[in-house]
C-alpha cells in the first residue's frame, strides 16, 4: 500500500504506540483487500455491548485506555452506540441478573481515550450525519448500510479492531465500497408488490438477501409504486444485511446513486428478477401463528424514533397491555427522554408498556429471558428481529406497527392484513 507521509510516521511509531499498532493493523486488511492507499475519515463508531466484545475483546480496550494520552489519541471523531442496559427495564426482565459491569467497563474506557458516548446509530437520526461521498468507519451492520445506500458515504463493515484502529488513525484501507466499482449495481430487481408497513419492506428485504447471500452483491430496486420513507428503507436496509450480508443497495429513483438503473449499474441493467405480492404474502407465513396467546411484543431494529414511539401511544389509546403480553419498545436514550419530557412515555407506561433504551431486544440476553419468562410466541414490526430470535428459541411474527399494538392489547396476535 502507498503511504503518506504521516501514515508513514504512524508506522514509525512517532505518533505514538496506539497509531502504530493501528496502522500495522489496517495495512494487514488493506493488503488482504488489495487496497492501495488509505482513505481519510471524519467519523467512526464502535457496538460496546458485552456479549458483541466479549472478554478478551474489553481486556484489549481497557489496556489501551491505559496508555498514556499521547499513545491512546483519537484522530477521528468517534461515537460509541448501544451503550449499556436499561437498568430499571432489566430488573423487570431479568431480575437479580448483573448485566451493566463489562458494558460500562468498555464504555468507561473509550471514554477516556476521548470516544463520544452518544446514545443511537445515525440511522435512528440521534448522531450526526456524515455528508454524500465521504468514507467513514462504522462496525454496525445497520449503520453500515444505511449509510452506503441511503446517504451515499463511504464503509465497509469495520468490526471491533478495524474500528478501534480507524479511531486511532483517522483513516481506513480504501477497498470495497470506498471504491466506485464496487458500488454499482450486480443484481436486478423489479418490485411489482406493493409494501403497505415495516415488515412488508423488512419482508422484500429477506427476500432479495435470501436470493444472493453475499456482501459483494449490491442489489437494484425497481418499480416502486409509492415512494417509501426513511423509516421503510431502514427495514429494507436491515434484512438485506440480515439475510443476505449486503452492505450496499439501490432503489431507483429514490437513493442517492440510482437516479435510474443505468446510474445504479453503470451500464444497461440486465434482465430483473420480479419480487411480487404473493412473494411477500408467502414469506410472512412461514412466521405463522395469527390468534395464538402472544408472551412478548418487542418493537426496534431498527429503534423507534421520535413519531413512532408517538404512534405506539396513540394507538394504545389509554387502553391496557394485556396482563399476559409484554410490550417493550426500543428508542435511544436521547428520544426516550425527549418522549419522558412530552409525556409520551408515561402514556404508555401507564398502558403497561415499557420504553427501553440500549440496544435491541435480540442484543440484550434474549435467550435468557425466555427461559426466565418461558416465553415462546414473540410479535414484533421488524422482520430482522424475527429472524435472530427464531435462532434463540423463539416463535416470532412480524406484522405492521399497529397490528403489533392491537396485538398487545388482545394478548393474543392480530394481523388484519
Amino acid at each position: 500500500m502507498r503511504l503518506t507521509e504521516i501514515e508513514e510516521a504512524m508506522q514509525a511509531g512517532v505518533l505514538g504506540k496506539g497509531a502504530e499498532w493501528a496502522i500495522a493493523y489496517q495495512k494487514r486488511v488493506g493488503e488482504f483487500f488489495e487496497a492501495e492507499n488509505f482513505a481519510e475519515i471524519r467519523f467512526a463508531h464502535m457496538i460496546t455491548d458485552a456479549e458483541t466484545l466479549g472478554a478478551s475483546g474489553l481486556a484489549f480496550l481497557e489496556e489501551m485506555a491505559e496508555m498514556p494520552a499521547e499513545d491512546r489519541r483519537l484522530r477521528t471523531l468517534a461515537i460509541v452506540d448501544s451503550r449499556g442496559f436499561d437498568d430499571r427495564a432489566f430488573e423487570r426482565l431479568l431480575p437479580g441478573k448483573p448485566l451493566v459491569g463489562d458494558t460500562q467497563r468498555a464504555i468507561d474506557a473509550l471514554g477516556r481515550m476521548g470516544a463520544m458516548k452518544a446514545h443511537g446509530y445515525f440511522n435512528n437520526h440521534s448522531v450526526p450525519l456524515p455528508a454524500f461521498g465521504e468514507s467513514c468507519a462504522f462496525s454496525g451492520t445497520p449503520t453500515v448500510v444505511y449509510a452506503n445506500a441511503m446517504v451515499g458515504v463511504r464503509c465497509n463493515f469495520e468490526a471491533g479492531p478495524s474500528a478501534i484502529a480507524a479511531m486511532l488513525t483517522g483513516r481506513v484501507p480504501r477497498y470495497g465500497f470506498h471504491l466506485d466499482v464496487s458500488r454499482r449495481g450486480t443484481d436486478y430487481f423489479k418490485l411489482e408488490g406493493k409494501p403497505s408497513n415495516t415488515a412488508d419492506w423488512g419482508a422484500v428485504g429477506a427476500i432479495i438477501g435470501r436470493q444472493l447471500a453475499s456482501y459483494w452483491k449490491v442489489p437494484v430496486i425497481d418499480g416502486i409504486a409509492e415512494r417509501p420513507d426513511a423509516i421503510s428503507l431502514n427495514h429494507l436496509a436491515l434484512c438485506l444485511a440480515s439475510y443476505g450480508s449486503h452492505a450496499m443497495f439501490h432503489v431507483v429513483g429514490v437513493t442517492p446513486e440510482a437516479r435510474d438503473a443505468q446510474d445504479a449499474f453503470g451500464d444497461p441493467p440486465p434482465e430483473p428478477t420480479v419480487v411480487t405480492q404473493a412473494d411477500i404474502d408467502a414469506f410472512h407465513r412461514e412466521y405463522d401463528g395469527d390468534g395464538e396467546t402472544l408472551d412478548v411484543v418487542a418493537l426496534g431494529a431498527p429503534q423507534l424514533t421520535m413519531p413512532e414511539v408517538y404512534t405506539v401511544a396513540e394507538t394504545l389509546a389509554g387502553r391496557p397491555v394485556h396482563d399476559r403480553t409484554t410490550l417493550l419498545v426500543y428508542t435511544p436514550l436521547e428520544i426516550k427522554e425527549a418522549c419522558q419530557r412530552t409525556g409520551i412515555a408515561q402514556q404508555i407506561e401507564d398502558a403497561g408498556g415499557l420504553l427501553v433504551h440500549g440496544p435491541d431486544f435480540f442484543a440484550t440476553f434474549a435467550k435468557e429471558i425466555r427461559e426466565t419468562k418461558g416465553w415462546t410466541r414473540l410479535m414484533t414490526q421488524s422482520v430482522k428481529t424475527a429472524n435472530i430470535t427464531e435462532g434463540y428459541g423463539y416463535q416470532p411474527v412480524a406484522a405492521s406497527l399497529a397490528d403489533c399494538i392491537e396485538s398487545a392489547v388482545a394478548g393474543r396476535i392480530v394481523r388484519t392484513a
